[in-house]
């Protein structure tokens, strides 16, 4: 049974990625930029981010692999990323995302205790603000509704962050 749905679930990614590709451009990647330094160690830089407050959480603007900026909820208790199979199948309409981005099948545990599979792809590029990430694993909900989640683990340069909810910014502290 479990080999069933990691199947389907394989076989469903790969047909949102051959049915909507339309082989775009590849990005150059750009260098990691800044917003402005903090203290005296030039090495260190600071990253603000603004965010919107919205049913108690933080939602800030995304953009994946220089396509489409997604309002994702900014989960610190999130391991990672995840993205629904709508905004795969946007990624996938505009060439952003081919076969060769398909990683594999992961058990996640969501927020209830319940673990299930799900697909993962290679995000080749973040951009958060003038923060830029690159090569970022996000697992692919099959549910068209589940919100998009911005974890700790996509955030592979932040040594730490503070959030300023009066100003409402996210300020990252790069390494």
């Amino acid at each position: 049974m479990k080999s069933v749905i990691v199947l389907k679930s394989m076989l469903c990614l790969f047909l949102v990625i051959v049915t909507c590709s339309c082989g775009g451009k590849k990005a150059k990647p750009e260098p990691l930029a800044s917003s402005s330094y903090y203290g005296d160690n030039d090495y260190a830089k600071m990253v603000e981010v603004p965010f919107k407050k919205q049913d108690g959480v933080r939602i800030i603007q995304v953009k994946v692999n220089d396509c489409a900026e997604f309002p994702m909820i900014f989960d610190t208790g999130c391991s990672g990323m995840s993205i629904s199979i709508l905004e795969l199948a946007t990624l996938v309409k505009h060439g952003y995302i081919t076969e060769d981005d398909i990683v594999g099948i992961t058990q996640a545990q969501i927020a209830d205790g319940t673990v299930i599979n799900e697909a993962v792809i290679n995000l080749k590029k973040l951009k958060i603000g003038d923060y830029v990430c690159y090569n970022v694993k996000a697992s692919i909900s099959e549910n068209e509704d589940a919100p998009l989640l911005l974890g700790n683990g996509a955030l592979k340069d932040v040594e730490s962050f503070s959030v300023d909810d009066d100003a409402c910014i996210i300020r990252f502290y790069l390494k």
